[in-house]
């Protein structure tokens, strides 16, 4: 669908684009979105103070969240009705939900948002390319307008790739879908950690309940696993894959010893994060 853009899309659905922004969120709003859209919202109704606030300027919102690479998936459209200081005003916004807290702790500006219904439809199916530079998380879609990817059939999760095909990190493990995170749960076998900085290689072996899935949030948690000599590094956000399936009758010992072999083929001992 490249031949076909955003900024053609809103256009054509009535929008003008010198009042309306994009924003592509980071990894905490996409967490939000696969909580709930509640959530979400009550998230993007707080911003930062300053000249980055994402909103300024504009009177209507399109929201996205990240996806694999530059892509973005398409969360919500909005008017924004007020624009108001924490604490000079103490009013929550109208999308507030007080089950995800108050938020009352630094000074921030809040945002009345209003959903724009003529978008509605496309809100968890419309993915687009963002681009280069992901750091430009606000923009004015004038000024750069973006193709659009993927018009899904309906709002669904991506289809978990396969074992041999997964690829993550640990600081996203807790975000991934939910049948993602199910069927890494139901196997263990033997997976790879590969520092973003160095290069270097850890591997490891998942054996105990909730499987890969179960072993990975350890590292997400602390950043090391328990593993002591990643606990004498400084925390990395350490890509994750799998390296072997283990059969359902293999016990931990043998899971343990087929490790202990992909660590001599890759060389983690002597040239990775492997310690023994």
């Amino acid at each position: 669908m490249n031949d076909f853009t955003l900024n053609e899309l809103l256009e054509r659905r009535g929008a003008n684009l010198d009042e309306c922004r994009v924003v592509r969120h980071d990894m905490r709003a996409l967490k939000a979105w696969l909580h709930s859209r509640a959530q979400l919202e009550h998230f993007i109704g707080y911003q930062k103070i300053g000249n980055r606030t994402p909103y300024r300027g504009a009177s209507k919102v399109f929201q996205f969240v990240p996806q694999s690479g530059a892509s973005a998936l398409f969360v919500g459209a909005y008017r924004i009705l007020d624009e108001w200081s924490f604490p000079e005003d103490t009013r929550q916004p109208i999308l507030h939900d007080p089950t995800f807290g108050e938020n009352d702790d630094h000074p921030h500006l809040r945002y009345d948002l209003e959903r724009l219904p003529g978008f509605e439809d496309l809100v968890g199916r419309l993915v687009i390319d963002w681009g280069g530079s992901t750091r430009a998380w606000s923009q004015w879609p004038k000024r750069q307008d973006k193709p659009i990817i993927e018009l899904r059939s309906r709002l669904q999760e991506p289809a978990f790739p396969g074992f041999s095909n997964f690829h993550s990190n640990v600081d996203e493990i807790e975000l991934l879908p939910e049948a993602w995170r199910g069927a890494l749960s139901s196997v263990r076998g033997v997976y790879l950690l590969v520092c973003p900085t160095s290069g270097e290689q850890y591997v490891g072996s998942a054996y105990g309940e909730d499987g890969f899935f179960g072993r990975w949030r350890a590292y997400g948690s602390n950043g090391h696993g328990g593993n002591l000599l990643l606990m004498s590094r400084a925390r990395s956000n350490y890509s994750v894959s799998i390296l072997e399936v283990a059969s359902p009758d293999m016990s931990a010992s043998d899971i343990i010893r087929r490790e202990g072999a992909w660590k001599t083929k890759l060389g983690s001992r002597a040239h990775g994060l492997n310690a023994n």
